[in-house]
């Protein structure tokens, strides 16, 4: 069955087990922001645990507005630190040489709105994970979802388990964000995410 999901940045592994297995996806862009939530979030495992990344946004906490509306605030260079913090955590990774670098020049440009910026690191990381799927837009907010599955709001967790570069340091960590999964397993990450 199609369902209907929320854009987050850098999703983790459940909302990307969702993804491939409702499809075809249709992503919510005419929903109002929501405040904490992966939507402008999202975790990686550092070398002392998890570490969340937020990218920042105009407006501080006054996000009543469309979620296609969310700007960004480019300054503090908050993309070379999410990259360094990525590089950091995941640099001895077995896979992170072969895809750093199309994820590093991502990184380097400039986006004024968060949707789309979530939408283009969606699609590079459909390309990396080599997933065959469709993503179409919702052309309006329905409160009810009709003849599909409403994942909008969806935030459990997911028992799958891998190599992970800290693990031994502090323990498996579950449901990180996607780059965990292909910095550490690579072409494997298909199969293990459509387990």
């Amino acid at each position: 069955m199609s369902a209907v999901l929320y854009l987050p940045y850098l999703p983790n592994i459940n909302w990307l087990q969702n993804f491939i297995k409702h499809q075809p996806v249709v992503i919510e862009q005419h929903e109002n922001f929501v405040k904490s939530t992966f939507r402008n979030r999202c975790m990686i495992a550092g070398a002392n645990g998890p570490q969340l990344l937020s990218v920042p946004l105009l407006g501080g906490r006054d996000h009543h507005q469309p979620y296609r509306n969310v700007r960004i605030s480019n300054t503090g260079h908050w993309q070379k630190k999410h990259w360094q913090a990525i590089r950091s955590a995941y640099g001895s990774a077995p896979y992170y040489e072969y895809y750093a670098d199309r994820f590093e020049s991502f990184y380097l440009k400039e986006f004024e709105f968060l949707f789309d910026f979530n939408l283009e690191l969606l699609g590079l990381l459909v390309k990396a994970l080599k997933l065959n799927s469709q993503i179409t837009l919702t052309e309006s907010f329905e409160t009810a979802v009709q003849n599909r599955a409403d994942l909008r709001n969806v935030y459990y967790g997911t028992d799958i388990k891998y190599y992970q570069v800290f693990a031994e340091r502090n323990g498996f960590v579950p449901n990180l964000c996607a780059l965990d999964l292909l910095f550490n397993q690579g072409p494997e990450s298909n199969r293990i995410i459509t387990i």
